[in-house]
C-alpha cells in the first residue's frame, strides 16, 4: 500500500475505511486499514457513499488526499467535509492491488468542532474504484516563501505549517501569530527557497505573558539546532526579536526551518509572530548575549546618575567597537540623575527642591524619539529611597520594572537588566542612620542589603527568560576582598556614585555576559580592556568624545522633568559631531 507514513507529518490524519460507520469518531494518526476495510464504489451509484464522524484536533489549512486503487476510466470521487465539497477525477488504475494517493484539494478548516466526512462516486460518473482512506495533511497557511532581494528570508506565522493538537495560526489582526501553544509536543515548520546562499543570523519574534516564561525551545535549520529560553514580554501578543544563533545555508534551493518546544515551563510556551533569517554582517560570531547588540541599529541605556556618568557604558561600547567593527550600532546614554523606576521619592529630596523623576514619565518619548531596538536598564540605587527594606517599596520597584518591560515589548523592544550597583556606608561615616527610625533624612546604614534583595529578585527572573546582568554581587565581593588588605579602599567616594574602578566592575560583568575574552573579564581595572587591542585607547577616547557631548542633547530632545540638567548642543550639531567620530572609528578598524 502507498499510504503516507507518520514520518511525513506528525499531525497527518487518515480517515480509515474500517471506521466508516456514523457517527463514530476517527482516531488521530496514520491508520492502515485491512483489506477487509476497503470500500469498493460502483460507477454511477449516487447512493453508494460512506460517512464518518470526525473531531479534528486543529484548525487551519490541509491538503486533502484520497488513497484509491482499481479506478476505472472516468471514475470521479466526491468528498464532503465540514460543509465543503471537493471532487477529483481519479487516475485510471492498471492493477486493483496498487494503491495510489491522489491529491484532491487544499482547503481551510475554520474550526475544530465535530463534523462529518462523506465520500463516494460522483453521480453519473462512468468508472468504478476502491477507496482505502482519506488523508488530511497539514499544509502551509500562506504562500511559498522566497528569499528577498536584500538577502533576508522572512518567515511569517501565516506561512507556517503547524503540526499540532492545540497550537494554530491565529489570523486575528491583534494576533497574526502562531498561538495557543499549550501542548509542548506541538511544533511548526516553514519551507522556503534560498536564492542567495550565505550565513544568516536567526531572529525569532516571540511573545509570552507574565508568569509563563522559561520554556525551552529549539530552532532547527540548515542541519543546526539553535536552542533558546522563552522570555516573558508582558503579554503573549507583545512580540520582541530574539537573535538566537547563526546558520550557514551553503547552497541555493529548498530549505526548511522548524520550531520545536522541548519543555513547557508554565501554562503555555509562547506565541510566534515571525522568524527572520538576516544576512550576517560581522565576521566574528557573536556570543548568545551579544547577538542583539550586533544586530541593533540603536541601543539605549536607561538608569540613574551612575548610568548618566556613563563610564561603564563607554567601556561596553568600546569593546563592541573593537570586537565587531562592522556592526552599525549606535549607543545612546539616556541615564538621568535622581531617577527611579518605582516612581518613589523620599521626603525632602534635594533639599525639598524637586521630587525624584520617574522613568515612566519619559519612557514613551524615549521609545518614540530614540527608536531603540534594545534597552539596557540599571535601576535600584534610588528606588528604595535609602530607607530600610519595605514590602511596599520593593513592590513599587518590581511593578515599575514589569511596566517598563511591557511598555518596551509593545514596541518590539528587548530589555536587558543590570542589578543595582553597591551602596557603601563606610565613606559616609556617621552620616547614616540605624534601623527603627520613622524617617531617613540620611541614608539607612544597611541600605546595601536592601539593594541586595532588589538584585536577588531581578536575578530570580532569569527563570522566566529575562536577561539580567549581575553587577551588585560582584561589586560587593570585590569590595569585601580589597578591604581585607586596604580598609580604606573605596568604590564610591560618597557611597553611591561609583568611581572609575566601580564603573569598570559594572562594565566587566556586562562584558562577561556579552562573551568578552577571559583576559578582559579577569582584569580588575580597565587596563584589561585597553591592553587587549592596540586600537583600544584610541577607540575609547573617540567613544568618550561622542558620548559626553551627546547625552545632554538627547536628554533635551527626549524631554524630562529634572531641573538642573544641561541642554547640550542642537540635534543637528550633535549629529554632525557623531558623524565625524563615526568616520574616525571606521578609519581605526
Amino acid at each position: 500500500m502507498n499510504l503516507p507514513s507518520l514520518a511525513r507529518s506528525s499531525a497527518l490524519l487518515c480517515l480509515a475505511i474500517a471506521s466508516a460507520v456514523a457517527p463514530a469518531a476517527l482516531a488521530e494518526g496514520t491508520i492502515r486499514p485491512s483489506s477487509e476495510g476497503r470500500i469498493g464504489f460502483i460507477a454511477g451509484s449516487a447512493t453508494n457513499a460512506e460517512t464518518w464522524g470526525f473531531k479534528p484536533s486543529r484548525w487551519g489549512r490541509y491538503d486533502l488526499e484520497a488513497a484509491v486503487s482499481g479506478a476505472a476510466k472516468g471514475a470521479e470521487l466526491v468528498i464532503e467535509i465540514a460543509g465543503q465539497t471537493f471532487g477529483v477525477v481519479l487516475p485510471e488504475g492498471s492493477e486493483k492491488r496498487h494503491t495510489t494517493v491522489v491529491p484532491v484539494s487544499r482547503f481551510y478548516l475554520p474550526k475544530s468542532d465535530p463534523c462529518q466526512v462523506k465520500a463516494g462516486p460522483k453521480a453519473g460518473s462512468a468508472g468504478e474504484f476502491t477507496l482505502h482512506g482519506i488523508n488530511l495533511v497539514p499544509a502551509p497557511e500562506g504562500d511559498p516563501v522566497v528569499q528577498q532581494a536584500s538577502g533576508e528570508i522572512l518567515l511569517r506565522s501565516g506561512e507556517a505549517t503547524t503540526h499540532s493538537v492545540m497550537m494554530r495560526y491565529e489570523p486575528a489582526t491583534n494576533k497574526n501569530c502562531l498561538g495557543y501553544w499549550v501542548t509542548p509536543s506541538d511544533w511548526a515548520h516553514w519551507d522556503f527557497t534560498v536564492t542567495k546562499p550565505g550565513t544568516f543570523d536567526v531572529e525569532v519574534w516571540q511573545g509570552c505573558g507574565n508568569g509563563n516564561g522559561g520554556s525551552d525551545v529549539v530552532v532547527e535549520v540548515g542541519g543546526e539546532k539553535l536552542p533558546f529560553v522563552v522570555e516573558e514580554t508582558g503579554h503573549f501578543q507583545n512580540f520582541v526579536p530574539r537573535r538566537i544563533g547563526r546558520v550557514t545555508l551553503a547552497a541555493a534551493g529548498k530549505q526548511t526551518l522548524a520550531i520545536k518546544p522541548q519543555r513547557k515551563q508554565a501554562a503555555a510556551v509562547m506565541d510566534i509572530r515571525k522568524v527572520r533569517l538576516v544576512p550576517a554582517t560581522t565576521a566574528a560570531v557573536p556570543a548568545p548575549a551579544a547577538r542583539a547588540f550586533v544586530a541593533a541599529k540603536r541601543v539605549v541605556f536607561l538608569g540613574d546618575s551612575i548610568t548618566y556618568a556613563g563610564e561603564w557604558v563607554e567601556f561596553v561600547e568600546t569593546w563592541l567597537r573593537l570586537k565587531f567593527p562592522e556592526a552599525d550600532v549606535e549607543i545612546i546614554d539616556l541615564g538621568l540623575p535622581s531617577e527611579t523606576v518605582s516612581g518613589l521619592s523620599e521626603p525632602g529630596h534635594a533639599g525639598g527642591s524637586f521630587p525624584r523623576p520617574g522613568v515612566h514619565e519619559r519612557l514613551g518619548r524615549v521609545l518614540e524619539k530614540a527608536k531603540p531596538d534594545l534597552l539596557v536598564v540599571c535601576y535600584g540605587m534610588n528606588d528604595g529611597i535609602y530607607y530600610p527594606y519595605g514590602d511596599d517599596r520593593a513592590k513599587a520597584f518590581q511593578d515599575g520594572i514589569r511596566k517598563l518591560r511591557e511598555t518596551a515589548a509593545h514596541q518590539g523592544v528587548r530589555v536587558v537588566h543590570v542589578t543595582p550597583p553597591s551602596f557603601d556606608p563606610v565613606p559616609l561615616g556617621k552620616n547614616t542612620l540605624p534601623a527603627g527610625r520613622d524617617a531617613y533624612p540620611q541614608p539607612f546604614e544597611g541600605y546595601n542589603g536592601v539593594l541586595g534583595r532588589y538584585a536577588e529578585w531581578l536575578l530570580a527572573q532569569r527563570k522566566s527568560g529575562w536577561e539580567v546582568v549581575d553587577a551588585h554581587g560582584p561589586m560587593d565581593r570585590f569590595l569585601e576582598e580589597r578591604r581585607r588588605t586596604e580598609p580604606k579602599f573605596l568604590l564610591a567616594g560618597d557611597g553611591v556614585h561609583a568611581n572609575t574602578q566601580g564603573h569598570w566592575l559594572i562594565a566587566r560583568e556586562f562584558l562577561r555576559h556579552l562573551g568578552a575574552d577571559e583576559g578582559i573579564v579577569a582584569a580588575d581595572s580597565p587596563a584589561g580592556l585597553l591592553q587587549s587591542d592596540s586600537r583600544a585607547a584610541q577607540v575609547l577616547k573617540l567613544v568618550q568624545q561622542r558620548q559626553r557631548t551627546q547625552k545632554d542633547t538627547w536628554l533635551t530632545h527626549v524631554g524630562h522633568v529634572r531641573p538642573g540638567m544641561g541642554k547640550g548642543k542642537t540635534m543637528d550639531e550633535a549629529a554632525r559631531d557623531a558623524a565625524e567620530v563615526a568616520a574616525k572609528l571606521r578609519a581605526s578598524r
